[in-house]
């Protein structure tokens, strides 16, 4: 089932455009977006959420545009989960969460804040009172209140120690909610996404089944990404090609920083078929080792 489709989205800034016809689907099982910073990826999660308007293309939430559904369902099915700054530090925990729910009923903050591991009593203290981890627990609870189909997570666990991440992405895999996932943090897309994109330059270069995509990258920036994880225990990881080059103004954006780049990739390369569910824009997709 589709949730939410961004039909050849372009969005940008002013006139400036920041991401280039993108078309996908969220879908069941976790949708993953992967990128380095700036590569577009919080930018799209605005526009699903209708933050920000497409300078072309439509955003489809179920049979209609984002334009003409019917905004009181769609803001109670579709939920964003910030970091845990996005709390209001004037705020107790309590009053944060109980803004969603009817006639601020405190029996439910209670139990949500036990669906996420955390004590009923922490609703009476303040955000600077508790961790980083259980901030973004209070985060995830506000986003649950009202009961969400779908749930928009910004790199939810950039800014937790280790830890702490393994117990929100436990609890974030225990919910029967769908979710989009924007982050940098491979591990953490192969864990909660059963289907990932991979964003650079704006556009999408690379798209397939998380696991496939990861095993054996058919884009070479793909690749660049996985490679560039430390293995622990292992030597460290060696920065391949022209790293600091910007993306290409024109043909394949990424080939100022290809390592296998030949006179072809001055010509855009479009998002082709690859067998198994995966989609790749590189005109040597079959030389990536």
């Amino acid at each position: 089932m589709t949730m939410l489709r961004a039909e050849r989205v372009t969005l940008g800034y002013g006139k400036r455009p920041v991401v280039h016809d993108v078309s996908l689907d969220i879908t069941e099982g976790g949708v993953g977006l992967i990128g380095e910073s700036g590569s577009g990826k919080t930018t799209l999660a605005r526009a699903f959420l209708g933050l920000l308007t497409p300078m072309s293309g439509n955003i489809w939430y179920g049979d209609k545009t984002l334009k003409k559904a019917d905004l009181r369902a769609f803001r109670k099915d579709v939920q964003p989960v910030f970091q845990a700054e996005a709390l209001d530090p004037r705020m107790r925990i309590g009053s944060s969460i109980a803004e969603a729910l009817p006639r601020g009923d405190r029996a439910r903050v209670r139990e949500l804040l036990e669906q996420v591991g955390l004590d009923p009593d922490l609703a009476a203290r303040r955000p600077h009172q508790l961790s980083g981890g259980q901030r973004q627990r209070v985060v995830i609870a506000r986003a649950l209140a009202v009961g969400p189909g779908l749930l928009i997570l910004d790199e939810p666990t950039s800014a937790l120690d280790v830890t702490v991440q393994a117990k929100i992405l436990d609890l974030l895999a225990g919910l029967d909610t769908e979710r989009l996932l924007i982050t940098h943090n491979l591990a953490v897309v192969e864990r909660l996404c059963r289907t990932s994109h991979v964003l650079f330059a704006g556009r999408i270069v690379e798209s397939g089944p998380t696991k496939d995509l990861l095993a054996k990258p058919a884009h070479p920036y793909t690749k660049a990404l996985r490679d560039a994880v430390p293995k622990l225990g292992g030597a460290p990881p060696e920065a391949r090609g022209r790293t600091e080059a910007v993306p290409a103004a024109t043909g394949c954006p990424y080939r100022l920083r290809c390592p296998i780049a030949v006179p072809e990739c001055e010509q855009a390369p479009a998002l082709r078929d690859a067998g198994g569910g995966r989609q790749v824009a590189c005109h040597r997709a079959g030389d990536v080792t």
